[in-house]
């Protein structure tokens, strides 16, 4: 790359942060979308464990149950009923990575041995995830709550408050995420229909297929968000 076009990328760069029409759609608000049901969900429930562990007068503890919480972040957009599922695969993830790292610390565990051991959990995590389709932050939140057991357990009696805090927070986040069936019990398939039809819509401005493919994947998910909400809960597992 040449400095010519190092120093016009340079400036292209520079000029975004700037230029109105980025701002613009920055704050602009879909109303059909719930672009921000996640992000409230998860202050919710950190909110939650947070102030009734401080309290309590357990401040430590209520930060990894705020760990715990964040079970809510995952799963986003979907079914409620495969959701419900999805978020106990995450809270027994959370729980296991928890204390995984609160056996380390209160082993003694080298530091070696223990970024090793939650290297491969980490990795073990993203596997279960994708399988599981859970979207979401990721691995990345076991690797915290391995972290957090690993620092607070310093003897194998402080394990079980570890993994109860977890747990509290996990409930909690798992709550939170799922309460909303009792009002809008479609909600996520009425989004998924209206981003199936944004998509269509945008097939009028494809220009060469561009558009084509994601129109047809929200289409099959708008189809499958439909299937699956308009199922009994007690019709069986619903598939992840």
């Amino acid at each position: 790359m040449t400095t010519t076009t190092r120093l016009r990328h340079l400036g292209t760069a520079l000029a975004h942060p700037v230029s109105a029409n980025a701002w613009r759609n920055s704050l602009s608000v879909r109303p059909a979308d719930a672009i921000f049901a996640p992000a409230i969900k998860v202050g919710v429930a950190a909110t939650l464990v947070l102030v009734a562990g401080g309290l309590l007068g357990h401040q430590q503890l209520a930060g990894i149950a705020a760990l715990g919480a964040l079970t809510s972040a995952f799963g986003r957009y979907q079914p409620y009923r495969r959701l419900a599922q999805q978020l106990g695969v995450v809270a027994a993830a959370l729980l296991t990575a928890t204390g995984l790292g609160a056996l380390l610390g209160a082993s003694g565990a080298p530091l070696w041995l223990q970024i090793g051991l939650l290297s491969l959990m980490a990795g073990a995590a993203s596997h279960l995830f994708t399988s599981f389709r859970i979207t979401g932050p990721g691995p990345v939140i076991l690797v915290f709550a391995a972290s957090a057991g690993a620092g607070f357990a310093t003897t194998f009696t402080t394990i079980v408050p570890a993994l109860a805090a977890v747990g509290i927070g996990a409930a909690v986040g798992w709550l939170v995420a799922v309460a909303p069936v009792v009002v809008v019990p479609m909600g996520p398939a009425r989004l998924a229909s209206a981003r199936a039809i944004a998509a269509v819509i945008r097939l009028g401005e494809d220009d060469g297929g561009a558009h084509r493919g994601a129109a047809t994947a929200a289409i099959r998910n708008a189809r499958e968000s439909i299937a699956v909400s308009t199922r009994s809960w007690g019709a069986g597992s619903a598939p992840m």
